[in-house]
């Protein structure tokens, strides 16, 4: 499996389309829900079966949201600036800092793992840019869309490290495989 693509869209575009919104936080709440049941079945692109042992609390991303939401209402004319969203971009990056993975099954040429790990956790930018394109759809189903498309993107730039063992005679040897870009 990969990231919830589906979930996520289908589940935040019915809850705006709802118009459930009775507050910024509890939209920032509900983006940090449906994100973080989305990511529970992310696994490094480079090879398949490994998944996060631990996530953050979607109170993170919530909290980032919370604050971009409030510098959004702030603005007096005019759209947005796309740095009203760099405190949800980068909650989105604090999510995926030093996130765990399961070590097996191993990587490529890997035997029995000791570590799997986020080591960059990506960059709030572009994303901040992506989340406020976002946020001007008109239609609820285009805004999760978009938000979809944000978060995927930048799933791509994050990078992690399994470390273990690889097979040798008379016994294995360490081995390290950096992977790059969660799916």
């Amino acid at each position: 499996m990969s990231w919830g693509s589906s979930l996520f869209k289908n589940a935040l575009g019915a809850w705006l389309a709802a118009n459930n919104a009775s507050s910024d936080n509890a939209t920032a709440e509900e983006i940090a829900l449906t994100y973080g049941r989305a990511a529970m079945t992310v696994e490094p692109m480079m090879y398949t079966g490994s998944k996060p042992i631990t996530l953050k609390p979607n109170q993170t991303i919530a909290a980032g949201f919370i604050a971009s939401f409030k510098l959004a209402r702030l603005m007096t004319v005019g759209k947005p600036s796309p740095l009203v969203w760099l405190p949800a971009a980068t909650s989105i990056v604090a999510y995926w800092t030093a996130v765990p993975f399961t070590p097996m099954p191993p990587p490529p040429g890997g035997l029995v793992g000791a570590t799997n790990i986020t080591t960059f956790p990506g960059l709030p930018t572009p994303l901040n840019f992506q989340i406020g394109s976002a946020f001007q759809k008109e239609d609820p189903y285009d805004v999760a869309e978009a938000l979809d498309s944000a978060f995927k993107n930048h799933l791509k730039m994050v990078t992690g490290l399994w470390a273990g063992t690889a097979p040798a005679a008379p016994s294995p040897i360490p081995y390290v495989f950096p992977w790059v870009g969660l799916k």
